[in-house]
Order: structure tokens, then C-alpha cells, then sequence
């Protein structure tokens, strides 16, 4: 579980920090109330412990805004005033419990036990499943009343999976809830603890319940069969694979159904083709034009068929592409062959046409696109909304009742919706439907509106899983404004992908195997249009059709491995070819990784979700600087390249500010090399509560902090600098014998394009300029 202090009295801090470590907490310090609120803003926490008086922005303001903002975690205050106005602001604020200075460590403990219960639902003490039973009050874990012997990041893990139970964690889900920003795991550190602990849990009994879902992560299943553990055992040393749970497959086969009556005239079309094609042979009068249509026609229909599980009918295809694609005139044998298959080939689409269910076109795109649902009866709030957001890009869609809401969310996975608790039903079942979008794999996130105000219901509501409240009546401003914040709240646990492919029918098909998981696809038929879109969608991972007219996708790939930005961008291609030549081409251009049509959404999911892990880890590891968790030289430089390349276009200046640590070197010889770090690591936390509006912001090394403004004057800047100063000399620090001392910061300040037109010339001029110390 991960904790957020926030106290600036140090020797506080350090004793709550060691207290809280070992009850195996993940905890991040914090010394003021500005600085916890951007901890906040970039980190899911699963309690905030807050004194109230806090420099900067106090514990009671805090707890406002937190609230205000729709942020529903558990909220501890401290205060060292025992008087019950503070206690009753405090409360009415929207923290969840208080403690009174000086605190008892044991209450402490007791009480943040029992606030992290309540969590997203309720739950008993004791954390149960069959005979693995955890005790948080004892760091204890039994099975069979057999004490396991677990480290303190094998607990951590053990104990999130068992408070969530049907949760599916990817390796970045899981460093995000276990590890602090001081303490960034290896590459491997993930899948290391994970095999250790289902070891440990085997050797006591617990045989494979930590199950690893096939491209996606990892979660507790307890109740996987026997049977299947003896199969998978014959994998070896290999992760157990898992595919999708029945409700996503549910899902997709239903949104599978729609698509083919969507789009079944397409398909008639094709095959319209290929049957224009055996009346040519039968009268001898096949043109090389026909042929090539011919074959263009089969190669779509062998890379689609077998995504609706037609894998016959992509055989048949694929043959039927093949003859088409030889060189010179075909043989008799060879059009009498052609005839066979393309006659298969029409039965298969044909009685697919038949079985599938009649669902309308129109319900099947609304369930595919929709990205906003309003479960309210108000029909005017409805009409107003759609009015607001559809300007901005985004599907709505209102339903007046509770039973209709549940079936349509049955089969789409929208990013947000909006509850009217009270006018839509029962609240004992709109309570559940909360629940139910809160568990979801990824979440749903809900924004509540309710008919009162009081703490009780928010407290309850957060407890189901709501990101957000607002009390009636509302406006669809209002209602947009507070959807709006948890959207970009919740917009870094989607995947954004950009798929382009000719066919209609593959980027229709693509949208149910990835958005159940949490992955908003923007589909692009046009590659003419494709730049454009790249720029405005700003993808986290790029799907690529080998073959295209106008442009083909190695064309793309090679082009956006041109352009700096986009470098580093995964790019996975779709090939309904399996000739090494096209594999080789793939990779040469910058390929990262290829599917073979007709795609299988597992290991589709599979590929692009060990792309994305390994593309954020990279991007982690040559970017920032791991021990202040700031960006580096080399990243900071190429930001602060673009900030001054933009003043320049828009007339502005910049100014570069270096800070330094004074005496870097003679703080480690005395005090050691971890007070040094601790001073560092500090400092950085610091600036960047202080920076935090679009600066550029970076650590140099050797003590060396740079920070790049535009807009603001040299004068300006030296004052902001100045306020940070004060703070820096006020900080203290410990060394390894107990030895407290200060530190002195030493601050220069040089402005494009007065004292120089690059990043070079500026460093030179701040390092011949008037030095400012603290």
C-alpha cells in the first residue's frame, strides 16, 4: 500500500516514515502543502497522512482541494491543537479521520489500518482467501496456519493482489503501487518478485495463484483448475499464459456479430469479385486487370476471416491470393482449382451472413465510439452535454434507466460516465453498477451526482469506487468541468494507439480486441492523412498495414523514423504475409514488432503491451536522472533547445538559471555518500513543487540543478529564485553518524538572446556571471 506524508517537522517525519516502512507501507515525504498536492496530481496514493499546519498551503486548504478536485483517497490529519473547531474544520473539509499531537504510533497504525479498509469496498481486517489468510496488524501471512517467511516487496505484492482481488496488474501498474520515486525498480525487478513469491506460496501449498494474464499483467486466481496446472507445468520455466475473462470475450464476440452485419455488404462486394472472376475463366476471357483485382480481393478477405473465427475461410483465401499472384497465364489445373475454392469461399461468407444476429450498424459504432455516458432522466442536461462535449471530439450517450444502462455497458467500456444515483432506480443497484465500473479491468471512472451534500455520502461513494461528486441540480458546464479534471486525471491509465489500414473492416475489428482493456484506438483509413493525425493524436503506439495504396506502411515507418520526435515511437505492423523478405523489410525501416492477418486478439494484446512496458521503461531510463527522478543532460538539453526554439518564434526571452549544491564533494567525504543523496534528492522535490507551470527542469550532475523559464525577465526570475532560496536554507539534513547540518545553494541566472543565442554560450555566460548564494 502507498502513503503520502506530508509533515515538515523532520524529526516527525523521520519517526513516522520508520514506523510506517516497517508495516511494509510504500511511503513518499513531503515537507509542505504545495508540494503534496502536485505528489498528488502524478500519483495514485492509496492514503494521504497530512499535518494540518503546513507551510505554503495548510493541511485543511489541502483537504479542500483534494475534495474539490474529485480526489476520494483516504484523508488521516495531524494537528497539534486539541481543540474541536479545528478538529470539526477538518472534518467538514473531507478528511476521514484525525489524530492529536503527539501521536501514538500504535493508534497511528490503527488507524490507517482502517481507512485503507475501506478502500474501494468493504472488506474484513483479515484478508482471506481459502486457507492464504494476511494479517496487516502483524505483517503476518499464513497458509494452512503455516507462517510464510515473505521479504517486505513479496508482502507488498501479496497483500495488493489480495485487496483486489479480481484485478489485472501490469509490471507498471505494480511499480507504480510498490515502489517510491527514490527507489526506481530494474527492468526485471517486477517479474523477479512475482517468481519468488509464487515459490514460496507453491511450497506451502498455494500451487500457481498468481496467475499471469497473457499480455496484460498479472492477478490472484485462486480457483484455477487442477487439470490446467498439469498442462501449463509441462511449460517449464515459462509464465503461465492466460486469455481474456469471459465477460471481455463475451464482449468481443457480441461486438464481433455487430461488425459483420455492419459490414457484410463489404464482404458481398469482394466476393463479388472473385465470382466475376470464374465467369471470366469459364469463357476464357480473364483479363490481367480482373486478375489483380482478384488478388487484392483475396488478400483482404484472408486477412479478416479468421477474426470472426472463420480460420477456413482465410485458408481458402489465402490459396485463392496465391494462384492469382503467380507469374503467367494459369494452367487448366489451376483455374479448375480456382473455381473450387472460390465456391468455398462464398458458402463460408454466405452462412456467416446467416448466423450472425441482426444488430443495426448504428448501435454497434455507438458502442464502439462512445466515450461519455449520462445515466440520468433529465433529457435537457442530456441534450445540453452532448451540445458541450461533441465540440470538443467526443461521443455521449445519455440513457434515462437504470437496466438499460447495465446492458448497454455490458458490451462498451466508455472512459467516463455520470451518475444520477438518486432518479435512476434503486440506489442498492446503482451502488453495485458503481462497484461493478470501479473493478473493471481497466476501471470506469464515475462521476456521482447526488441530492445531498454530506459527508456520509461521499464517504460511501468513494468507498463503491467514484472519482468524483457533485451535488444537484448541476449545469452541463459544471457536470463538464469536473468530468473534464478526471479525465486527464485518468487519461494516463489508457494506452492511445494509432491504427492505419485500408480496410474499414480491420480497423472496426480492432476497436474490441484493445478498448476493453483500457486502449482508445483512433482508426485511419486515408495514409494521405496520416501525418496530420500522427500530430494531432500523439499515439503511445503506432499500427501500421504493410500494404496500402498511395502510400504502404514501411513507407510510414520509414518516415517517422526520420523525424526526431517520433523516434521512439513503437510501431507494430499488420501483414497478411509471412515471407521472410516482408519480415526483413519490416525491421529495416524501424519495425518493433509484426502480426500476422487475420489478427488474434491475444497476442495482439500480448505484443503491443510488452512494446509500451518496454518502450516507458526505456524512455524512463534515457531520459531521467534515476537518483532525482528529474530529466537529464541530454533530455533537459533537447528540452531547453525547444523552449528557446519557440521564444524565438514567438519574440519571447528565456532564462537559464543554474543552481548548484556547494560543496557536493566535501558533504559525501563528511557525512557520507547517502546524506549527499538525501540532499539531492530533496533539493529536487523542491524545485519541482516550485516549477511546475511548463518550465524545463533538469539535473546536470555533480550538484548541478538547470532551470529554463520563458516569458519572465532575468529580474523577475532572480526574485522567484530568491523565495526558493529561503526555503533551501532552512532545510536540514542527517548524516550517517547523526550529524545534522545545513547545505549552502549557489544560483546564477543568464537570458536569451542577451547573454547568448545557445544553450552552450548561456552555460558559459552563467558561469562568468554574478553567483547568488543561500
Amino acid at each position: 500500500m502507498r502513503i503520502l506524508l506530508i509533515e515538515d517537522e523532520e524529526i516527525l517525519a523521520s519517526v513516522l516514515l520508520k514506523s510506517l516502512t516497517k508495516q511494509h507501507y510504500v511511503v513518499d515525504v513531503v515537507q509542505d502543502g504545495q508540494m503534496g498536492w502536485e505528489y498528488t496530481q502524478s500519483t495514485n496514493y492509496d492514503l494521504l497522512l497530512i499535518d494540518v499546519g503546513l507551510p505554503k498551503l495548510d493541511g485543511i486548504t489541502l483537504c479542500q482541494r483534494l475534495r474539490s478536485g474529485g480526489c476520494f483517497t483516504p484523508i488521516l490529519l495531524m494537528t497539534a491543537r486539541d481543540g474541536s473547531k479545528e478538529r470539526i474544520q477538518g472534518l467538514d473539509a473531507g478528511a476521514d479521520d484525525y489524530l492529536i499531537k503527539p501521536l501514538d504510533l500504535e493508534e497511528l497504525q490503527a488507524r490507517i489500518r482502517a481507512l485503507i479498509r475501506r478502500g474501494d469496498r468493504p472488506c474484513t481486517p483479515i484478508l482471506e482467501v481459502g486457507a492464504l489468510r494476511l494479517d496487516p496488524s502483524s505483517c503476518e501471512v499464513t497458509y494452512n496456519n503455516k507462517l510464510l517467511e515473505l521479504t517486505a516487496k513479496e508482502y507488498s505484492l501479496l497483500e495488493l493482489f489480495l485487496r483486489n482481488p479480481s484485478r489485472v496488474f501490469s509490471r507498471g501498474d505494480i511499480i507504480e503501487h510498490l515502489w517510491t520515486f527514490d527507489d526506481p525498480p530494474q527492468e526485471e525487478t517486477v517479474k523477479s518478485h512475482i517468481k519468488y513469491l509464487r515459490q514460496k506460496l507453491k511450497a506451502a501449498g498455494a500451487v500457481d495463484w498468481i496467475e499471469n494474464v497473457y499480455g496484460l499483467g498479472y492477478r490472484l486466481n485462486p480457483g484455477r483448475e487442477q487439470g490446467r496446472q498439469g498442462e501449463q507445468g509441462k511449460q517449464g520455466g515459462k509464465e503461465k499464459s492466460q486469455v481474456a475473462s469471459p465477460q471481455v470475450e463475451e464482449q468481443f464476440q457480441q461486438a464481433m456479430g455487430g461488425l459483420w452485419k455492419q459490414y457484410e455488404g463489404l464482404m458481398v462486394q469482394r466476393l463479388a469479385v472473385l465470382e466475376e472472376l470464374t465467369a471470366a475463366l469459364s469463357k476464357e476471357t480473364l483479363t490481367q486487370e480482373l486478375r489483380k483485382s482478384g488478388e487484392r480481393e483475396a488478400h483482404k478477405l484472408a486477412g479478416v476471416l479468421g477474426m470472426f473465427e472463420q480460420d477456413n475461410g482465410t485458408l481458402l483465401a489465402r490459396q485463392i491470393e496465391q494462384i492469382l499472384g503467380k507469374d503467367g497465364d494459369l494452367s487448366v489445373s489451376e483455374k479448375r482449382q480456382l473455381l473450387g475454392l472460390i465456391e468455398g469461399l462464398g458458402n463460408i461468407i454466405n452462412l456467416m451472413g446467416q448466423n450472425v444476429d441482426d444488430q443495426t450498424s448504428a448501435a454497434i459504432a455507438a458502442e464502439i465510439s462512445t466515450r461519455l455516458v449520462l445515466i440520468d432522466p433529465n433529457l435537457q442536461l442530456g441534450s445540453q452535454l452532448q451540445q458541450l462535449v461533441e465540440c470538443m471530439g467526443i461521443c455521449s450517450k445519455q440513457i434515462s434507466n437504470l437496466e438499460d444502462a447495465k446492458n448497454f455497458l455490458q458490451t462498451t467500456s466508455p472512459d467516463l460516465v455520470v451518475l444520477n444515483i438518486d432518479d435512476i432506480g434503486w440506489r442498492k443497484e446503482s451502488l453495485a453498477l458503481l462497484r461493478d465500473l470501479a473493478t473493471r479491468t481497466p476501471p470506469v471512472p464515475v462521476l456521482v451526482l447526488a441530492a445531498t451534500d454530506e459527508l456520509v455520502e461521499r464517504v460511501t461513494f468513494a468507498q463503491y469506487g467514484a472519482r468524483g461528486f457533485l451535488v444537484k441540480p448541476v449545469t452541463a458546464a459544471q457536470v463538464w468541468d469536473v468530468s473534464s479534471q478526471i479525465l486527464q486525471r485518468t487519461r494516463s491509465l489508457r494506452v492511445n494507439i494509432l491504427a492505419v489500414d485500408d480496410d474499414p473492416l480491420i480497423l472496426a475489428a480492432l476497436r474490441p480486441m484493445l478498448e476493453p482493456w483500457g486502449m482508445r484506438m483512433t482508426g485511419l483509413e486515408n495514409p494521405l492523412r496520416f501525418w496530420e493525425v500522427l500530430q494531432s493524436t500523439k499515439p503511445d503506439l503506432l499500427i501500421l498495414d504493410v500494404e496500402m495504396p498511395h502510400i504502404n506502411g514501411i513507407e510510414l515507418c520509414r518516415a517517422v523514423r526520420t523525424d526526431p520526435q517520433w523516434q521512439e515511437l513503437p510501431i507494430v505492423f499488420l501483414t497478411a504475409h509471412r515471407e521472410m523478405e516482408t519480415v526483413q523489410q519490416v525491421f529495416a525501416v524501424g519495425g518493433d514488432d509484426y502480426v500476422i492477418k487475420p489478427v488474434v486478439g491475444a497476442e495482439l494484446l500480448a505484443r503491443i503491451t510488452h512494446r509500451l512496458e518496454r518502450s516507458r521503461l526505456l524512455q524512463s531510463l534515457s531520459t531521467k536522472d534515476p537518483l532525482t527522478g528529474l530529466t537529464n543532460q541530454f533530455q533537459s538539453n533537447r528540452d531547453l533547445q525547444h523552449l528557446i526554439a519557440q521564444a524565438e518564434k514567438n519574440q519571447q526571452s528565456v532564462c537559464l538559471a543554474i543552481l548548484s549544491v556547494t560543496d557536493l564533494r566535501q558533504i559525501n567525504i563528511k557525512y557520507g555518500h547517502q546524506a549527499g543523496n538525501q540532499v539531492l534528492q530533496r533539493w529536487s522535490r523542491l524545485f519541482q513543487s516550485a516549477f511546475c507551470s511548463g518550465e524545463v527542469l533538469g539535473y546536470w550532475g555533480n550538484g548541478e540543478f538547470v532551470v529554463g523559464v520563458s516569458g519572465l525577465t532575468k529580474t523577475e526570475v532572480n526574485h522567484r529564485l530568491s523565495e526558493i532560496l529561503t526555503t533551501l536554507r532552512q532545510q536540514i539534513f542527517t548524516g550517517f553518524k547523526g550529524d545534522r547540518f545545513q547545505v549552502i545553494c549557489n544560483f546564477t541566472v543568464v537570458e536569451y538572446p542577451n547573454d547568448g543565442l545557445t544553450i552552450q554560450s548561456l552555460y558559459q555566460a552563467a558561469a562568468g556571471g554574478n553567483i547568488v548564494s543561500g
